[in-house]
Formats: C-alpha cells, structure tokens, sequence
C-alpha cells in the first residue's frame, strides 16, 4: 500500500505527522509551562508585599526592641516603688484626717480583696460611704485622688438628702490601693527564713 503512494502523498502525510507533533508538543508542554510560569508568577506577586512588610519590621526592630526594653524598665521602676503592705491603718488615718480637713463624715468603710491588672501587684477594695454638701464632698474626692499612694476611685455614686439649697450628699465609692504581691517581696532563689514569732505561731 505505501508503494502506490506518490510524492504528493508522502509530503501530505508528512505535513500531517508535523502538525500532530507540534500539536502534542504545544499541548504537552507549552501549556503546562506556561500555566506552571503564571503560577509562579501570582505566587511572587503574593510574596512582594511580604517582603516588604518583612524589610519594614526589620527596620523597625531596633526601636521597637528600644521600647520594649524602656517599657521593661518603667514597669519595674513601678514595682519596685509599689508597697510592700497595705498599711491599713496608715491609709484610713490618712482617709480620715483628710475627711476631717474636708468637713466629710465617714460614714462606714468596708475592706474587700480585688482583682488586679497583673500578677506582680496585689489590690484591696475599701468601700467608703461619705455624707456631706458638695463642696466639700468634692474638696474630698480631689484629696482622695492626690494622696501619695497607688491608688485609684470607682464606684462613685451620689444621691441628695433634703431639698435645701446646700442639701446633704450621701455618697458611696470605692478606693482600691495596690502593693507589690506578697511571693515577690523575698528572692524565690532564696526564700526568707520564717522568724521564730512565725515558727512558734501554731504553739
């Protein structure tokens, strides 16, 4: 059968092998090269920005590692000027005698244990319930808010006594005072050696 073929033929047959071959190799490997090139090409457009966001944040290192150890130092100076004890006693001596030099009178007081925003530091609650006009309730408060301790106001709520032009002020809130946690006032390498006071406590 190939012997009766002419040259005409074969040129035909051969034009067709050449198209089927360059069709397979057009199918079987440009395409795939190119899709495998857009590919890698989305993938470097995705990694640009991370490469900068990274060339930033390299830059930046140095200071944020210069804030966060100025950020250590401030929070240790913190605790290192924060009370050791509450000093109860201290404190509503302080409270009273500035309630005294106010014209506000202490009404009750109650201690509670709180919360507090880390766990270096220990706070106590004292709910105060004040009665006086409000001058001096306010003359109060600003004292409370200067007293040179660690120590903050919340909790402040008012009602009205009377329907005179300076009536009474009823007044309730809550000073919470902060002081350095007990387990960090010895070294933990070196735990304090209890007293006999405190090795006789149980007798």
């Amino acid at each position: 059968m190939f012997a009766r073929l002419g040259q005409r033929e074969w040129a035909l047959i051969a034009i067709a092998l050449t198209l089927a071959v360059a069709l397979l190799w057009y199918f079987l490997l440009i395409v795939p090269l190119r899709q495998e090139t857009e590919q890698v090409r989305q993938e470097i457009a995705q990694l640009v920005p991370q490469r900068d966001r990274g060339r930033q944040a390299q830059r930046a290192l140095p200071e944020l590692r210069a804030t966060i150890a100025e950020l250590q130092a401030e929070r240790q100076a913190f605790l290192r000027a924060l009370p050791k004890e509450e000093r109860l006693a201290q404190v509503l001596n302080e409270i009273l005698g500035e309630a005294v030099r106010s014209g506000v009178t202490v009404r009750s007081f109650t201690r509670s244990p709180a919360s507090a925003p880390v766990p270096e530091v220990r706070a106590v609650n004292l709910a105060l319930s004040l009665e006086a006009p409000f001058p001096e309730t306010y003359a109060y408060l600003r004292r409370l808010e200067g007293l040179s301790r660690f120590s903050s106001l919340s909790g402040i709520n008012l009602s009205v006594q009377g329907q005179d032009l300076n009536p009474l002020l009823s007044t309730s809130l809550t000073l919470t005072l902060y002081m350095l946690a007990k387990d960090l006032e010895t070294n933990p390498a070196s735990p304090a050696t209890p007293s006999p006071q405190e090795q006789g406590g149980g007798q």
